[in-house]
C-alpha cells in the first residue's frame, strides 16, 4: 500500500483518478480550495480530504507519492514541502497512463470539442452491452451521478486531453481524435502545433479514428481504411436521426435524443466504437435512445417566468456559437457568459467578438482565471467594452459578480424564452443557484 496525496483533489479529473487509486488499495488524501460535489463523492471511498491548501496537510499525511496537475502554481506550499522532502512527484496525465494500463482496451477520447459527450455515449453503449466499463470522465454522468464508473478490466474508457500534451501519457487500443481547432495557445505554439500533438496521439493508439469531415469519420486498422459516415441527417420531435453507414452501405437507423446537430458527430463515433466491438445495432440504438447525458452539457436547469434556463459547459467560441444556435429553438435568447482564462480570449479575441451574434441579449461575467494571472486586455470587461460599440444586442451588461447577475436575470427573465449560462469555470454555481 502507498500514501498519495493530491493537490487538488476536488478537480473533476483528479477526484475520479484519486477514487480508482483507493480501489486499488492505496491510503488517499488531498487538498482543494473549495468544496464541491466531487470532493463529496470522495466521502463514499474513505478518502480524506482538506480544504485549504496549507503545509500542515501534506505534512501530516507524509506521503509516498504526490500528484499534481498544471492548475497548481509551483509556489504552492503543498508542493514546495512535497520537493524540499524529495517526495515522488507526479502529474494527473502520468497517474491515468499507468492506470490505463491495467485494461485490456483503453479507448480514449481526443478533441477540441465533444469529448465528454462522446465519452458518455461509448460508455452507455458499453453499459447497455452489460461490458460493465470502467470510466474517467471530464463531467458528472447522470446516469452515475458521478464523474468515474468502476468497472471490470476488459474497458477502460477516458477523455484524453491534450493541454500540455498530457494526452500522450497515453497508448490507448483505440484513439479518437473528434475534431481540430486553435485553443490551449498559451502552450502551443501555433495550429500547426496543435496538430502535430494529435497525430503523435494518434500514432500511439493502435487503432485510430479520426475525421474526414464533420459528419464523415476513418477507422484505421492494421493499416487499411474503413470510412464511416451519417447521412441523411434529419430533425424531428425527439432530436435527430441519421443513417450510420460503413463504406456507403447502410448500417443502422439511428434516433438521437438531444439537441444540436453537432451531436450527431459524437453518436456516429459512438456507433464507430459499437461496430468495432461488435455489439448488436439494437443494443447501441436503444443505448442512444435511452442516452441520460451529462451535466453542463446542454443541461435544463428549471424555468422562471417564460424563460427556460439552460446551462452548458460551452467556453471556446466554435461551441458558443453552435449552443446558441441550439438555444434558438427556444425562441429569444438571452446569454450569460463567463470567460475561461485571459489566454483563450486573447488569442480568440476576435472569435469572441462575433460568436455571440445570433444572441438577443448578452451579459458578460468577470473572467474565470484558473491558472493565471489576469491580462486587463483579455478579461471579460475588455471583451464587454469592444463588443458595446457594436450595438448588436436588445440588452449588454457586464458583470464583477454573480449575485448582481442573477438579480438582472431575475428581473428580465419575463423578456426571454432562453437564459443561456454559459462557461467552463465557477458560473455553473450561478446556473444552479437558479433552480
Amino acid at each position: 500500500m502507498k500514501k498519495i496525496y493530491f493537490i487538488g483533489i476536488g478537480g473533476i479529473s483528479m477526484s475520479s483518478l484519486a477514487v480508482f487509486l483507493a480501489i486499488k488499495g492505496n491510503k488517499i488524501s488531498g487538498s482543494d480550495l473549495v468544496l464541491s460535489e466531487n470532493l463529496k463523492l470522495l466521502d463514499n471511498f474513505g478518502i480524506t480530504y482538506n480544504i485549504g491548501h496549507n503545509l500542515q496537510n501534506i505534512k501530516n499525511f507524509n506521503p509516498n507519492i504526490v500528484v499534481t496537475n498544471y492548475a497548481i502554481s509551483q509556489d504552492n506550499e503543498e508542493l514546495v514541502w512535497a520537493k524540499t522532502n524529495k517526495k515522488k512527484i507526479v502529474s494527473r496525465s502520468e497517474i491515468l497512463g499507468k492506470l490505463s494500463k491495467d485494461f485490456k482496451n483503453v479507448i480514449a477520447i481526443s478533441g477540441t470539442h465533444g469529448k465528454t459527450t462522446t465519452t458518455a455515449l461509448i460508455s452507455e453503449i458499453l453499459i447497455e452491452a452489460k461490458q460493465k466499463p470502467t470510466v474517467h470522465i471530464g463531467g458528472i454522468l447522470k446516469r452515475t451521478q458521478s464523474n468515474f464508473l468502476i468497472g471490470n478490466k476488459k474497458f477502460f474508457i477516458t477523455e484524453a486531453c491534450e493541454y500540455k500534451n498530457s494526452f500522450l501519457s497515453l497508448s490507448p487500443t483505440v484513439g479518437i481524435v473528434l475534431n481540430t481547432e486553435a485553443d490551449h495557445l498559451d502552450f502551443f505554439k501555433d495550429f500547426s502545433d496543435i496538430k502535430n500533438s494529435f497525430n503523435i496521439f494518434l500514432q500511439q493508439s493502435k487503432i485510430q479514428i479520426f475525421p474526414k469531415d464533420e459528419f464523415t469519420y476513418i477507422l484505421r486498422q492494421n493499416g487499411t481504411e474503413t470510412k464511416y459516415s451519417a447521412e441523411n441527417i434529419r430533425k424531428n420531435e425527439k432530436g435527430f436521426v441519421f443513417s450510420f453507414m460503413e463504406n456507403n452501405n447502410l448500417i443502422a437507423s439511428i434516433q438521437t435524443n438531444f439537441i444540436g446537430k453537432h451531436n450527431v458527430s459524437n453518436t456516429l463515433v459512438a456507433c464507430i466504437i459499437a461496430k468495432l466491438y461488435k455489439i448488436k445495432p439494437s443494443v447501441y440504438k436503444k443505448a442512444i435512445r435511452n442516452y441520460t447525458g451529462v451535466k453542463r452539457r446542454f443541461e435544463i436547469i428549471t424555468k422562471i417566468n417564460s424563460a427556460t434556463i439552460i446551462h452548458d459547459y460551452a467556453h471556446h467560441p466554435t461551441e458558443i456559437k453552435k449552443t446558441i444556435e441550439e438555444a434558438k429553438a427556444y425562441g429569444k435568447v438571452l446569454t450569460v457568459f463567463q470567460p475561461h482564462t485571459f489566454s483563450r480570449t486573447k488569442t480568440l479575441f476576435a472569435e469572441f467578438e462575433k460568436c455571440f451574434d445570433s444572441s438577443d441579449g448578452l451579459f458578460l461575467v468577470k473572467t474565470y482565471p484558473a491558472r493565471e494571472k489576469e491580462i486587463e486586455s483579455a478579461s471579460a470587461k475588455a471583451l464587454f467594452e469592444k463588443i458595446s460599440t457594436q450595438n448588436k444586442f436588445d440588452l449588454l451588461k457586464y458583470f464583477d459578480n454573480f449575485e448582481d447577475t442573477k438579480k438582472e436575470i431575475l428581473t428580465i427573465s419575463d423578456s426571454y424564452d432562453c437564459i443561456l449560462v454559459l462557461g467552463a469555470g465557477d458560473i455553473s454555481d450561478l446556473a444552479y443557484s437558479l433552480r
